[in-house]
């Protein structure tokens, strides 16, 4: 049946990103595609072109022919090398991708570096869920809700991520955060945007 094969091809892309550690954005960013386009057919909510899963097939470097398959039980664990994640680079710095792929993953791990006089955005970004920061190099600080607080190496903040937020480094070196991220339903899709806008100054309230 037609959504038999939409759901199957479904599954098994999501199952080969995975895999990889990518995010949707990744896939769409290396097969050429549109995000809402990858997203669709991930879902099963769309029949794919000829062309369409052949950008996809060669981007994950697997033939057509493996997206029609019945993918794989996933891992119960993940485990990803340093010298191997997923990299985004920012105008301000980079992001890099922790280990990723588990059914129903809940939890999303990033590590945020942010040059001197930069900031993570433009504008504080806010979802839903729970967000954990600890200070791994240099000096941050992290505004939440208008208010700014400072995280130095070893230091920790937890909070609501509904309250606005963004991290910003008012310093002369290098700083290095991890954020843990956890959604409250199956990795939704604000995790792919979480940290990645507009080159910003480090600037704002006062810190705590």
């Amino acid at each position: 049946m037609k959504g038999t094969v939409e759901r199957r091809v479904g599954r098994q892309l999501e199952a080969l990103r995975r895999q990889r550690g990518w995010s949707l954005r990744d896939l769409a960013e290396r097969s050429d595609l549109a995000l809402t386009t990858v997203h669709q057919v991930e879902t099963g909510r769309t029949s794919a072109g000829l062309g369409t899963l052949r950008a996809l097939a060669d981007a994950l470097g697997v033939p057509l022919a493996a997206l029609l398959e019945e993918p794989p039980l996933p891992a119960p664990v993940v485990r990803l090398a340093a010298g191997e994640r997923p990299a985004l680079a920012l105008s301000g710095g980079r992001l890099e991708r922790l280990a990723s792929g588990l059914p129903s993953q809940r939890l999303r791990g990033l590590v945020l570096t942010l040059e001197p006089r930069r900031a993570s955005g433009a504008e504080p970004l806010s979802h839903p869920g729970q967000e954990l920061v600890v200070g791994l190099e240099g000096t941050c600080n992290y505004e939440i809700a208008g208010r700014r607080h400072r995280v130095r190496v070893g230091d920790s903040l937890l909070f609501d991520s509904q309250l606005p937020h963004r991290a910003t480094n008012p310093g002369t070196r290098r700083a290095r955060l991890l954020l843990a991220l956890y959604a409250p339903e199956q990795e939704p899709a604000w995790l792919e945007h979480h940290a990645v806008r507009d080159d910003a100054r480090a600037t704002g309230p006062r810190a705590s």
